[in-house]
């Protein structure tokens, strides 16, 4: 295959997996190889166990949250049974415990950003935050209905793919190497792309 229809074969790929279209892994295998689809899987295999980890700082602030919200759902009950002074110290109770968590969240990513990466919205000082189920920051992996959908979305497959093929394409029309650094998003693992220069197409 000469160089003009191996880089047209990357970039059709490519603009598929961007317009969602499907890429089949045959498709794949032709431009990268059987080594090239094999480092695929294991760059997904790594990405999917990455998601096992959690910080222990992250996890001590679920646990906080998990509390003040026990307090909030008391308050709820107490305030439907028609008993308001008692609903109203309860409602106290959780936002005192919510803030807590919340400051000590703010303090453990001054100590580490990268923390922020493990929370579904800014957290940062001088954000404004609403002490109560709606509101309260969440760990990326809660299952909250409350939890923000929209701030790092999880690294996909086929994100793991494109990043491939335009590393491979960037070599193959002379370029410098392609760093994956923008995914439209940000990762909590680095990718580790060797180099595939050994590949047959």
């Amino acid at each position: 295959m000469n160089i003009t229809k191996r880089i047209h074969r990357f970039e059709l790929l490519i603009n598929r997996i961007e317009e969602g279209g499907s890429v089949t892994r045959t498709s794949i295998e032709r431009v990268l190889g059987k080594n090239g689809l094999n480092q695929l899987d294991l760059e997904w295999m790594k990405e999917k166990k990455s998601r096992c980890f959690k910080p222990k700082e992250i996890v001590e602030y679920s646990k906080r949250v998990r509390r003040g919200l026990i307090y909030y759902a008391l308050g709820d009950k107490q305030s439907l049974k028609g008993d308001g002074y008692k609903a109203k110290k309860s409602f106290n109770k959780a936002e005192s415990i919510l803030e807590n968590a919340v400051e000590y969240l703010r303090e453990v990513i001054s100590y580490n950003s990268n923390l922020r990466l493990w929370i579904d919205r800014e957290v940062g000082f001088g954000i404004g935050v609403e002490y109560c189920p709606v509101g309260i920051p969440r760990p990326v992996w809660s299952k909250s209905n409350n939890k923000s959908q929209s701030f790092f979305p999880k690294v996909t497959k086929r994100d793991i793919a494109r990043e491939m093929l335009r590393a491979e394409l960037e070599k193959l029309v002379g370029n410098e190497p392609f760093e994956p650094i923008n995914l439209g998003f940000i990762t909590k693992r680095s990718f580790n792309i060797s180099s595939f220069s050994g590949f047959k197409f």
